[in-house]
Formats: structure tokens, C-alpha cells, sequence
């Protein structure tokens, strides 16, 4: 499960003048022209039409166009306002199987470029067939009178990869990987080289799962070898891996849910065993059951991934097959069972340069949920972090000396336990270096991460032990991203039962900040992330503090 034991956290077409619906035997004309980029589109309909829609008002577009197999649509057109819109498409073979996909078109002044992959790459996707494109539908969701501007409607025959769902961009030491199959997270990280050496997972001498630095075969300390090509990034299930994550408290309480602000809260089991009514959230790696989301647009260069998805709802209990043959819950769960796609968009940016990986992160929430100034605030994970477990050691400054890097007084503890308990865990307001990371404890190299902006650290461990006597130290290849038929596609496979980026215990930690969601408002952040021994990264992070590098202003897009 995600956070299992985790309370606190996570356009352009043409116009007909006609309104209604075309038949679907009847087809307009279409013509194909190639790119910048070099994907060749097929136009199903342009025009240079201006037209204003007032507030509510919505316009309908027929276009009438078997698509068939091309899955990839692009939208060039500009409006002043929040537009919501709507696919509507059928099965060729079955014109009465009709669905609707909604999108999302920010305001600009300046032509846009809406890029989208229909819902036909996943398993629970809504459109797993042969297409005709009916219509288009654009509504004004402002309270002002929207001025849109059309441009061209186009497919392409552009797919997500049906096998090779992990992509990778390497530089320098760096390799980094983003799973397609897991909304596009951050799954996968590694220093392939270390002046020389190897980054090595192994079994020590005390019989504990461990991570280090130049450890080969021969080490005395290496009991048994497992792997010189190490993901330091646990990807245990959906809710893992380093991602975003966002709530809001609408629809009620965790013990009624009353529908409000236009949000209906399902049961989830995620906390407790008995469950609650979990609040709106959505999760970019997918559900609670790991339902996954919806990949919208992605694309790989030789040092960056850009991924944009729309992300599934996290609370989804009874989608668990223990209640499909349930006869009280068995209805419930065949309704549920694929999980709710949210009306958000999630972006990142990868980009590895000077052997550290810069991530920006981007969310906006498209539900026109209501009265959101009024309901309480929610914490927020900046992002959500989790760890491969041997790394053990969780190490930040908090001292009076900022950017001092003679004052080496850091906050190591590597006794950490459950983060949701205080006493087990470390939570701290004081981090005037605004880094963390989690290292090996012989070497203090591991991951460090820097994050402007966050006003709370939660950090613990699923597991206080890296010994091997411990089931969840032993259960990579039972873990959901281990299994070959379900989520492994072309990641590495587990090597071992230990390989520590696949078993259930985790090292994690959560910067977060207080805020409540607002509808239409982008919220975005960045963080970089280095592998390397403490004082290396240390010095690296004060350099990108001296300039102003990251810019965290996106942080407070949601103050009131």
C-alpha cells in the first residue's frame, strides 16, 4: 500500500456551426501534415474562428472522425478563461459504446499547444478500442465572458510503450528513471560510478541488507553480494517511489461523507484496518489498490523526461479483491474496482545536470469543487520521498551556523522508526539549510535532497532493522513494482528477496506546508537531488542556496 503507515502524508480545434452530435457513419475530410518535431498529424478539423462563451456556456464541436488506432491528440488554440472540455468519441466496431474524456485548457494570450494520449494505456483506461471522434466540447468554467480563439484538431499515431514503460536519461554518474506505468515517478536513481567505484547492495557480516561505496565480492564485510547496479529509490507499490502527492478536505469528514463542495469521499483502508472516509487525493503514482493513473503527454531527451498525467484518487478500499465476492460489498466493489481518474494535472521536469537531478513539479486541480476557502487546510508532502531502506541514516543541519560549512553538527539519527509515531520519528520545524538526505551509517553517502520552502521535516523508517531475519526486508519479488506480469515492464528485476528498492521497509521522509487547495490555481515547486557523501552534497546545495537557483514563489500560489 502507499503510505500504509502514513497518516500525516500527500487545445486548436474547429467549430462547425452546427451544435449537435454527427452520426457516426457520416465522416469529414482530413489531411495529414508533419510537425516540428517530426510526427506526422492528420487534421480531422481547423478553422480560424474567434468566439466569446459566457460564464456556464459551453460549445459544442462535431467532427465526425474515425481516428481508429491514432491515440495521440493535439489542440492549438488560445482562450482568456479556464476552459473545460470534453472528448467524445465511439468504437468503431460498436457506435453505441460512446465515452467521454474531460481535459482541461489554462488561460493565455498566446496560441497553446494541448497535447494528450487518450485513455487507451492502461488497464483501467476508459478507451481500449478503435476510435471515431465525435465531438469536441469547450465550456467556460470563469465568471467573465471568455474570449476563444481556434486553431486545429489533429491525431497522430503516437503510443505509450506497451513493455518499456521506465524511461531513463543518463549523464555524467548519473542515471534516472521516471515509470510510466506509475504516473511518471520518480523511480528509479542511481550512481552508476563514483570516481572509480561502485555504489553496492550486499549482506554484511551482522546479517543486515546494506548499501555502500566500493564494496565488492572480496570486502570481509560482504557476506553475500547482490548487486552492483543499485536503485536507491523504494518502489515497493503505487503509492511509493519520489512523487506528488496533494489533499483537500472537501466532501465531509473521515466520519461522514456528505458530498460536499462537490466531492464524494470513499472508504479507505490505507490508516486503519477498520478505514475511513478518505479525503480528495490525488496521488501521481495511482490508487490505493494500484489502479493506475493516466499518462497525458510525455516526452524523453538526452537529459531531461517530461511526464503529465492525470492522477488517480488514492482512497479506493473496497477495490481490494478480498471484497469482490463479498455479499455486502461485492456490488460497491465492481463499481470502484478501476478507481476514480481525478480532473487534475500533474507535471514534472527531470533534468540531470552537473551529475544532480533539478525536478520541477506542477499541479492544478480542475474539479470546481466549491467554498474551498472554508474547509480546513491540509499538510502537504514536498514531495512524497521514500528510500531505499539500507540506507539508514537520516542526517539534516538545524544548527545556528546556516551555510557554515565548518559547523558540522548535523541531526543523524539512525534509530528512526515508524513516522507516524512522534516518539519514533523526527519531526522538525528548523532546517535553515533547507536539505535532508538519508545515508549509509559507516560512509554517510546516500541521497541528499534540496527543497526550498517546506515548513515541516516528518522522517522515520517502515522498519527500525535492515536485518535479513525480517519478512519486509525479504519480499521483493512479492512487491506489487517486483512482479514481472503486473508493473516490473523494463525495470531491472529483483536480483534477490533482498533487493531493497522492491521489499515493503522504507526510509522516508516529508517536507511539507500547510495550505488549502485552490481550483484553476497551478501550485509548483522544485528540489534537486544529489548522490554523493554529506559534505559533498552539502557544498553543492550552499552554491545553488548562494544564487537563488531554485525559486519556490509556486509554494504560496494557494495562500488566501
Amino acid at each position: 500500500m502507499k503510505k500504509k503507515l502514513c497518516s500525516l502524508i500527500l487545445a486548436g480545434i474547429s467549430a462547425l456551426s452546427m451544435l449537435g452530435l454527427s452520426a457516426c457513419g457520416e465522416e469529414e475530410q482530413s489531411s495529414s501534415t508533419p510537425s516540428k518535431g517530426g510526427l506526422a498529424y492528420t487534421s480531422v478539423y481547423s478553422s480560424t474562428e474567434t468566439f466569446t462563451l459566457n460564464p456556464n456556456e459551453e460549445k459544442k464541436i462535431a467532427v465526425n472522425e474515425d481516428i481508429t488506432g491514432k491515440n495521440y491528440v493535439r489542440l492549438l488554440m488560445n482562450s482568456t478563461n479556464n476552459l473545460y472540455g470534453t472528448f467524445e468519441y465511439c468504437d468503431v466496431s460498436d457506435p453505441t459504446k460512446i465515452v467521454e474524456e474531460n481535459f482541461y485548457i489554462e488561460p493565455s494570450n498566446q496560441q497553446i499547444e494541448f497535447k494528450q494520449f487518450l485513455d487507451s494505456y492502461r488497464a483501467n483506461g476508459v478507451g481500449l478500442f478503435d476510435k471515431k471522434m465525435l465531438s469536441v466540447t469547450l465550456k467556460n468554467v470563469d465568471n467573465e465572458t471568455a474570449t476563444v480563439k481556434l486553431g486545429d484538431f489533429s491525431v497522430a499515431d503516437r503510443d505509450v510503450p506497451e513493455f518499456e514503460k521506465e524511461v531513463y536519461i543518463q549523464e555524467g554518474d548519473l542515471k534516472v528513471g521516471a515509470d510510466l506505468a506509475m504516473g511518471g515517478t520518480l523511480s528509479y536513481l542511481e550512481r552508476t560510478n563514483y570516481q572509480g567505484l561502485k555504489v553496492s547492495e550486499y549482506i554484511d557480516a551482522n546479517n543486515n541488507v546494506s548499501i555502500g561505496l566500493g564494496i565488492d565480492p572480496s570486502d570481509p564485510n560482504c557476506k553475500e553480494f547482490l548487486s552492483d547496479s543499485v536503485n536507491l529509490i523504494n518502489i515497493y507499490d503505487a503509492g511509493r517511489e519520489i512523487q506528488q502527492s496533494y489533499y483537500a478536505n472537501v466532501g465531509g469528514t473521515r466520519e461522514e461523507a456528505t458530498g460536499a463542495n462537490g466531492y464524494q469521499r470513499m472508504w479507505c483502508f490505507t490508516e486503519t484496518s477498520e478505514g475511513f472516509y478518505w479525503p480528495y487525493n490525488p496521488v501521481q503514482g495511482g490508487d490505493e489498490v494500484c489502479n493506475v493513473s493516466q499518462i497525458i503527454d510525455y516526452q524523453v531527451t538526452s537529459n531531461q523526461i517530461y511526464i503529465k498525467v492525470r492522477a488517480m484518487d488514492w482512497g479506493n478500499g473496497y477495490a481490494w479483491e478480498r471484497f469482490k465476492n463479498d455479499p455486502t460489498y461485492g456490488e460497491l466493489h465492481e463499481q470502484v474496482k478501476n478507481g476514480r481518474t481525478t480532473k487534475s494535472y500533474i507535471e514534472n521536469w527531470y533534468t540531470i545536470k552537473d551529475n544532480k537531478l533539478y525536478v520541477t513539479n506542477r499541479f492544478i486541480d480542475w474539479n470546481g469543487f466549491t467554498d474551498m476557502d472554508k474547509v480546513p487546510e491540509c499538510g502537504l508532502e514536498i514531495p512524497a520521498t521514500y528510500i531505499s531502506h539500507p540506507l539508514n541514516k537520516y542526517v539534516c543541519y538545524e544548527g545556528n551556523n546556516a551555510w557554515d560549512l565548518t559547523d558540522i553538527n548535523y541531526v543523524e539519527r539512525a534509530d528512526l522508526g515508524a513516522w507516524t509515531k512522534p516518539e519514533l520519528s523526527h519531526r522538525s520545524k528548523t532546517h535553515p539549510e533547507d536539505w535532508f538526505a538519508w545515508v549509509n551509517e559507516g560512509q554517510n553517502f546516500g541521497v541528499g535532497i534540496y527543497i526550498p520552502g517546506a515548513s515541516t521535516y516528518v522522517s522515520g523508517r517502515s522498519n527500525a532493522t535492515r536485518s535479513i531475519v525480517y519478512n519486509n526486508n525479504a519480499n521483493a519479488h512479492k512487491a506489487p513494482m517486483g512482479d514481472a506480469n503486473k508493473f516490473l515492464y523494463n525495470k531491472p528485476a529483483p536480483t534477490s528477496v533482498y533487493t531493497s528498492c522492491y521489499t515493503g521497509n522504507t526510509s522516508y521522509t516529508a517536507p511539507t506546508i500547510v495550505v488549502k487547495m485552490k481550483e484553476y490555481v497551478a501550485f509548483s515547486y522544485s528540489y534537486v537531488v544529489a548522490v554523493d557523501f554529506v559534505e559533498n552534497f552539502r557544498a553543492e546545495f550552499k552554491k545553488l542556496h548562494d544564487t537563488n537557483a531554485i525559486d519556490n514563489s509556486g509554494l504560496k500560489a494557494w495562500d488566501y
